[in-house]
């Protein structure tokens, strides 16, 4: 239909069409953008700037259990947050950490975000939960909340189903994708495990710890003989040791809480003595050997943080121990929860104005602010990738056995 100079136009605009294509891509060119980086593109986040008036405090929420059967892991990190805070003031403003129970689930994040959204928080420290992180994600990015969570390890907050990673969530812990293959490679090598059952809570944290672990598990050459979910509060796990007893694996691999591990332990040891027991985070605290008694013994734990030695974290567990009366270590990601409140704090320093008597804080800038972190904090050096990940360290996996009812650090 075209002529020969018809031809050439066509295939010129083509051309250009097809660069202009190309370029788009490379600049992650979608109208729902609001930036990118490296091979990361954000969705919009909706940023504004907020007023406090003169007199009033700036307000940072908490997200995590505080009560039920998982406030061992919450409130000792709610404490922790307090510490950073206490007697901090930013141009003549208090800190006021204002705390919601999110009871460690999905339906209790999306609620808290919602009521400390209500409150005016300016940022927030939490959840401490990976459901509860995946289920309140989009009311912080819609509100342009950052928070930076202490303690959620899943996959799927840095990699969400959207496919847009979420600018405003950040974290100071380590991820599963660290964990998992390090258990994995522990379970075949030092334990010389070459079957294993998984158990795994079928929440985010759960589901997510369960396929690292049995991507790496398997491609050590070890064989995954069962695999079973529960969900949070059972308490009656029998058909599960059955089925363990029955295909006699060399380990037990448990995704999930102390509050589930707990009960479980119990009954499994009712029936398999001997079988290697190796769980995660969420079951490495001092309740856990509280509730379980003589039947942790022997039980491998992990976390996916360093064994802390560094000037920084002794001063905070001397602090720490003196102002709460609570063991340093009795706990998790008590250490990261007091560097995520430190980041924030210092970040809200840099931004925050005076303006016609009030105090101004551009949410998008404070964002950019506490992306922008370099911190040698209590849990080690803080440092965040374009998708929120803790680059700063070494990215190290600790191993622990209950013996004599204590953990004990393993030489890895």
């Amino acid at each position: 239909m075209f002529g020969r100079k018809g031809r050439s136009r066509f295939a010129w605009l083509l051309l250009a069409a097809s660069f202009a294509m190309v370029l788009a891509a490379a600049c992650g060119g979608d109208d729902d953008d609001s930036g990118s980086g490296g091979d990361v593109t954000y969705g919009k986040a909706g940023f504004k700037t907020v007023e406090i008036a003169a007199g009033q405090p700036i307000k940072i929420g908490y997200s995590g259990p505080l009560s039920g059967d998982l406030k061992g892991i919450g409130e000792p990190i709610l404490k922790a947050i307090e510490l950073a805070a206490k007697d901090k003031t930013i141009k003549g403003h208090s800190i006021q950490i204002v705390a919601k129970d999110d009871l460690c689930s999905a339906d209790g994040g999306a609620s808290a975000a919602t009521q400390l959204l209500q409150e005016g928080v300016v940022a927030v420290v939490g959840p401490i939960c990976s459901g509860a992180v995946v289920a309140a994600q989009p009311q912080y990015e819609q509100a342009g909340i950052t928070h930076v969570s202490p303690s959620s390890t899943a996959h799927k907050p840095t990699y969400p189903d959207r496919g847009q990673v979420f600018e405003t969530f950040l974290r100071t812990t380590y991820s599963d994708d660290i964990q998992g293959p390090a258990q994995a490679k522990f379970a075949i090598q030092t334990l010389g495990a070459k079957t294993a059952y998984v158990v795994y809570d079928t929440d985010a944290y759960g589901t997510g710890l369960r396929d690292a672990f049995t991507k790496a598990y398997e491609k050590e050459g070890g064989k995954v003989v069962g695999s079973e979910g529960f969900e949070k509060k059972q308490t009656d796990f029998k058909a599960i040791v059955t089925n363990i007893k029955n295909a006699k694996p060399d380990l037990v691999y448990f995704a999930g809480f102390y509050s589930e591990a707990t009960p479980f332990i119990k009954q499994l040891r009712a029936e398999m003595k001997d079988v290697k027991f190796l769980a995660g985070d969420g079951v490495k605290n001092d309740e856990f050997i509280k509730g379980a008694g003589a039947d942790a013994e022997g039980a491998y734990l992990s976390l996916p943080s360093p064994v802390y030695t560094g000037e920084a974290y002794k001063t905070f567990g001397d602090l720490f121990e003196k102002e709460t009366g609570i063991k340093r270590d009795a706990s998790p990601f008590v250490a990261e929860a007091y560097d995520a409140a430190t980041v924030i704090i210092r970040a809200l320093e840099k931004v925050a104005q005076e303006k016609d008597g009030k105090l101004v804080i551009d949410l998008k800038k404070l964002n950019e602010e506490i992306r922008k972190t370099e911190l040698d904090g209590a849990s080690g050096k803080i440092k965040f990738d374009a998708r929120g990940e803790n680059v700063g360290g070494e990215t190290p996996v600790s191993l622990f056995q209950v013996k004599n009812g204590a953990f004990e650090q393993l030489k890895q």
